[in-house]
């Protein structure tokens, strides 16, 4: 009887252990995904020299996050432009409240790889 309760009561924290480890993977790969669009994003930050429309439908599209500017700062060819991406997550048991998660890049006006 008393296995019988030990193993009930540890499937409880197995379930726990699950959901943990499930949220930690799905934020991992948001994380990698906006990582992804950011350098697509940043290059056409680069060659246009400010967020246009089609840098804000290409990360709602791809990535169905927000892009914006960090700062204030004019976009001048061989300035720095920085900006970020950024999505929302509802975890599982990590926390009751969504989590924002988001990547901060930075760029060079005029600057192609």
């Amino acid at each position: 009887m008393g296995s019988k309760l030990g193993f009930i009561l540890s499937l409880l924290f197995l379930v726990q252990l699950f959901a943990m480890v499930g949220d930690l993977m799905s934020i991992q790969f948001i994380y990698t995904n906006l990582d992804a669009v950011s350098l697509t994003a940043g290059y056409l930050i680069s060659t246009k020299g400010q967020i246009t429309d089609d840098v804000i439908e290409l990360v709602k599209n791809e990535a169905n996050a927000t892009i914006e500017q960090i700062g204030d700062s004019p976009a001048l060819l061989g300035s720095t432009f920085e900006y970020r991406i950024s999505k929302p997550y509802d975890a599982m048991i990590i926390d009751q409240k969504a989590i924002e998660i988001a990547v901060v890049r930075s760029i060079v006006i005029g600057y192609y790889n």
